[in-house]
């Protein structure tokens, strides 16, 4: 996950100075940043790509290792990342889009030491905090007496994103530290035509504390939030009687506390050993997850397999709290969420259907997930408890088609899990 965003936001950043193991850097930002891009025209367009950026305390090397890194946000830092276009066709003259993209990317606090192909560089000490911030990546697209072939919409928020090779420190506090407060991520993205769709692809991501260690964790980690939200949404509209929308794809992600570690937690050679701790206290609304679809005549058909063979999930809703994937978990691993409220919803909905209103190669899928350990080894150790996983709150899991006349391939999956520990 943590390239996902070098070709984006991260490709506007300047190159840094060469720099040795011994350097420090330190970031603090308090900021409004906005990235607005607007097109309203009165006819056709093709080849169209909007892409809204904003980032802010951006570290992103391949050359070397660093010592001790902080990096701050505080006191209301504001992130708007929104694009828009509408077009306007006439009965006698309808508009038609071709291949048009919106890229909405908000990113505050991210380091990345990988490299692609090889090994990357350390990292001393990390410590990544945040405190009433807010991030809103919208695109919306907006078409009157018109048709379109090949939409793409992506809506991503980010805040603290780390990905190193080795975390060598080993200290009395916390080596690797990932803090966010009060704060708040929207991503959406909407569509809505009325004279039919083919190819579109919607997904909108919120990810709060995301840390990749390729190779070994020497000191402690810690992950936590606190009083923050996450919502991400999809909607695609066409309700033109004999419209139909075909090759949909929709995504719906938030995560909370994500640690993935490639060799071992370590003790470093000191008495602290390297911890892993995860927390998340939620508020009402921590996390939605919604994809919404509404449909007349001509129906729905989602693509049936990707170019792998792979089924295609048409509407994938998907919160995820605690996180921890560890090769070899050499120490101990506390995992607590409580006053959780995940919502993961699909909705498929038929407006004034009838005959050929049919679902077609379609594919809901619900999931929340909370406390979650991957391991390849776990520790045995003397009067301890290795892992201890706590939760309280509430998840759902919705999935809903309605008012459609006939269905061809067509599931359904609902799934909550809470408290899982699991081989790799």
């Amino acid at each position: 996950m943590t390239k996902f965003l070098t070709s984006t936001a991260l490709a506007t950043i300047l190159a840094l100075p060469a720099m040795a193991e011994q350097t420090d850097i330190s970031q603090t930002v308090d900021a409004l940043q906005q990235a607005l891009n607007t097109i309203d025209i009165s006819d056709d367009a093709a080849n169209v790509s909007q892409a809204g950026i904003n980032a802010a305390n951006i570290i992103s090397i391949d050359f070397g290792s660093l010592d001790d890194v902080d990096q701050f946000s505080e006191n209301g830092m504001i992130q708007n990342a929104i694009n828009d276009f509408e077009t306007q066709g006439t009965v006698g003259n309808n508009a038609i889009l071709t291949d048009v993209s919106q890229s909405g990317t908000n990113v505050l606090n991210s380091i990345d030491l990988t490299v692609d192909g090889g090994q990357g560089f350390d990292l001393n000490r990390l410590v990544q905090e945040i405190d009433n911030a807010d991030q809103t990546a919208t695109n919306d697209i907006d078409i009157l007496n018109g048709s379109s072939i090949g939409i793409d919409q992506g809506a991503t928020n980010v805040m603290n994103m780390a990905a190193m090779d080795d975390l060598l420190e080993d200290s009395a506090v916390n080596d690797l530290q990932q803090q966010i407060d009060d704060s708040n991520q929207v991503a959406g993205n909407e569509f809505d035509i009325d004279l039919g769709v083919d190819d579109i692809s919607q997904n909108a991501v919120n990810v709060m504390n995301l840390a990749e260690v390729e190779d070994d964790l020497k000191g402690d980690s810690f992950q936590y939030v606190q009083d923050s939200t996450q919502t991400a949404t999809n909607e695609a509209s066409d309700t033109t009687v004999g419209a139909s929308i075909n090759s949909l794809v929709q995504s719906a992600v938030n995560i909370a506390n994500s640690l993935d570690v490639g060799g071992a937690t370590t003790d470093g050679g000191s008495l602290e050993f390297a911890s892993i701790g995860q927390v998340y206290e939620g508020v009402p609304g921590g996390q939605l997850a919604d994809n919404y679809v509404q449909f007349s005549t001509g129906g729905v058909t989602g693509p049936a397999v990707d170019v792998d063979g792979e089924l295609i999930i048409d509407q994938s809703a998907l919160n995820a709290i605690n996180l921890a994937t560890v090769t070899n978990v050499g120490w101990t691993i506390s995992q607590s969420a409580v006053d959780v409220d995940q919502k993961s919803l699909n909705l498929a909905q038929g407006i004034g259907v009838g005959v050929n209103a049919d679902l077609t190669n379609f594919d809901q899928s619900a999931t929340n997930v909370g406390n979650i350990l991957s391991a390849g080894a776990l520790p045995d150790l003397v009067g301890m408890t290795e892992v201890t996983q706590t939760f309280a709150g509430d998840q759902l899991a919705q999935n809903g088609m309605f008012g459609a006349d006939d269905l061809t391939s067509v599931t359904q999956a609902a799934t909550n899990v809470i408290n899982s520990v699991s081989g790799l």
